[in-house]
């Protein structure tokens, strides 16, 4: 049987696309990928194939992979192809998983490329877009907090790291680290203000996509604020990971928005299976998810003075030594399904067919 993971709008080396649900997949199916170039920085487990052009081109080109005639099922996580994964349900019968990976309206609105204007009504389209998916295809969600663009409950599957997917935990290297879009809501400037504010100056590694704009910003606060500062660019899941691995704390300082109030960012969970300590901006989802946990701290979100404060009271604890010894018991508890999500796809391939 054959399945096709098709995205027009993540890169190809999205972790919880390649790293989790594809390898997954790999396990009952012959997967073919499908997602705009660069593709994946590894293979072996899949056939890649190149959406080309710009974003209506690459709909167009990912509906027709969706019509081929050869697939078991669909795995599509872009709400704009919802659309298309109906056609091609009406045309080949093909059956559909859509993975939400976020709550799209809420991010909608706060989208930079979206002019203003339309934002409301582009929210307004990414939730019917939800709610048609639901009527034709099988709905599976990244965190529980998403079940409320729904009508009906779904299934689950947390974005945890999937088993042998992460580096050992490494020596300390005395640096901070961030892995993740490196956006001004994502607390980017915070974190270059927050190196900065420290009495004991450490070196910043961000990983991970930079508009070039903001990467000018962040250089030239940096000289400012006399931190050594490096934008790694976006790297390979694992490479990330090594990164992470050997750093003094890592930062989660997301902003209070919708789309991140109730979530819980993958990158502190890493982080904490690394050994590396935590500070995170105080939301509810990372709230809940960190509560009774070591060498986390959490601060008020666009506070840059509190997050140096919280790194230096982790080196002052030796924070370090609690992280690793809880790694391997984050490891254990907060794992990627990879069964139940293999047995969800052949039970949609078996069931929507008939």
């Amino acid at each position: 049987m054959r399945a096709l993971v098709v995205t027009s709008v993540h890169r190809a080396d999205d972790p919880r696309i390649r790293e989790r649900t594809l390898r997954s997949l790999a396990g009952a199916f012959e997967v073919r990928y499908a997602t705009r170039a660069p593709g994946p920085s590894t293979g072996g487990d899949h056939e890649w194939v190149e959406l080309p052009g710009g974003r209506l081109r690459r709909w167009w080109a990912a509906l027709r992979q969706m019509c081929r005639r050869d697939l078991a099922v669909v795995s599509v996580h872009d709400p704009e192809l919802v659309p298309a994964a109906l056609l091609a349900r009406l045309l080949r019968r093909v059956p559909v998983v859509v993975d939400v990976h976020e709550d799209v309206p809420a991010q909608v609105r706060h989208r930079a490329w979206v002019w203003r204007p339309l934002r409301p009504a582009a929210a307004w389209a990414a939730a019917r877009a939800l709610r048609l998916a639901e009527r034709f295809a099988t709905v599976t969600l990244a965190e529980p907090n998403y079940r409320h663009l729904f009508r009906r409950d779904h299934p689950v599957f947390p974005n945890y790291p999937a088993a042998g997917s992460l580096p050992p935990p490494a020596p300390d290297a005395g640096y901070l680290v961030y892995v993740g879009d490196i956006t001004e809501e994502r607390g980017a400037v915070d974190m270059v203000e927050a190196a900065g504010a420290m009495d004991e100056k450490r070196p910043l590694r961000l990983v991970g996509r930079c508009r070039a704009d903001l990467a000018e910003l962040l250089r030239r606060r940096a000289a400012a604020c006399g931190v050594s500062l490096e934008l790694l660019g976006p790297l390979p899941h694992f490479r990330a990971m090594e990164e992470a691995a050997g750093a003094s704390a890592g930062f989660s300082l997301l902003h209070d928005l919708p789309n991140y109030r109730d979530s819980l960012p993958t990158k502190v969970i890493e982080y904490l299976a690394l050994g590396v300590p935590v500070v995170a901006s105080e939301l509810a989802g990372t709230r809940e998810a960190l509560a009774g946990r070591a060498a986390v701290e959490v601060v008020p979100p666009g506070d840059p003075l509190a997050a140096a404060r919280a790194v230096a009271r982790l080196l002052a604890e030796d924070a370090r030594t609690g992280a690793a010894l809880q790694a391997s018991v984050v490891r254990r508890s907060l794992v990627w399904p990879d069964a139940a999500v293999r047995r969800l796809y052949l039970q949609t391939a078996r069931v929507m067919r008939s």
